[in-house]
């Protein structure tokens, strides 16, 4: 009997990241192909499986090409200024557009380096990203730390610490946001 728990438990540690892992899959592509697959097919009258997607993707890649450009990069400006300052809109607008732009962005300084923090409390130790290391508070030279929850780093903390109390992690920030990701299990040897 014990073997026969060992071989059923064993296949659901196998099977089910699997499942799930194809269920989010189908699940993503079913709601980003479904944005443009009635449109298309009321005008075109065809219903091919995967092509809103495609047409998707393709409108963003062309949409990326024109805000490229000096006069595209200016419509863009200026329609992010005028949707930024709609009242309801600009509270959801606003913050979306600085979290995709800082994680999209090559020269992004949204994550600068990796650091580990005594959060929440002292003598718990918790892995966090410095997002602003260029300002004061009360005179004292202050670091913002961005401490995200795993394993959606979308969601966290912002606290502000003084420089001397975070240790600067020697990996990149990439590594640091996978190790979120992978709750941990993604740490191997010596961190600094």
């Amino acid at each position: 009997m014990k073997k026969i728990e060992k071989w059923f438990l064993s296949g659901i540690a196998v099977t089910l990241p699997v499942a799930v892992t194809i269920f989010v899959l189908l699940w993503l592509f079913n709601l980003l192909d479904g944005i443009l697959r009635n449109t298309i097919s009321k005008l075109f009258s065809i219903n091919i499986p995967g092509l809103g997607l495609l047409v998707l993707i393709l409108l963003i890649f062309l949409i990326g090409m024109l805000t490229s450009n000096f006069v595209g990069n200016k419509i863009a400006g200026w329609f992010e200024k005028i949707v930024g300052k709609i009242p309801l809109i600009k509270t959801i607008y606003n913050p979306i557009r600085k979290i995709v732009s800082g994680l999209s962005s090559e020269k992004s300084e949204s994550f600068q380096k990796v650091v580990i923090v005594e959060f929440p409390q002292k003598g718990i130790k918790s892995i966090g990203f410095i997002t602003n290391s260029n300002f004061t508070l009360n005179e004292k030279e202050k670091v913002s730390v961005f401490i995200p929850t795993t394993p959606n780093p979308t969601n966290g903390f912002l606290i502000l610490v003084d420089r001397q109390d975070l240790d600067i992690l020697s990996i990149s920030v990439n590594e640091g946001l996978n190790m979120v990701i992978s709750m941990g299990s993604g740490i191997e040897g010596n961190l600094k």
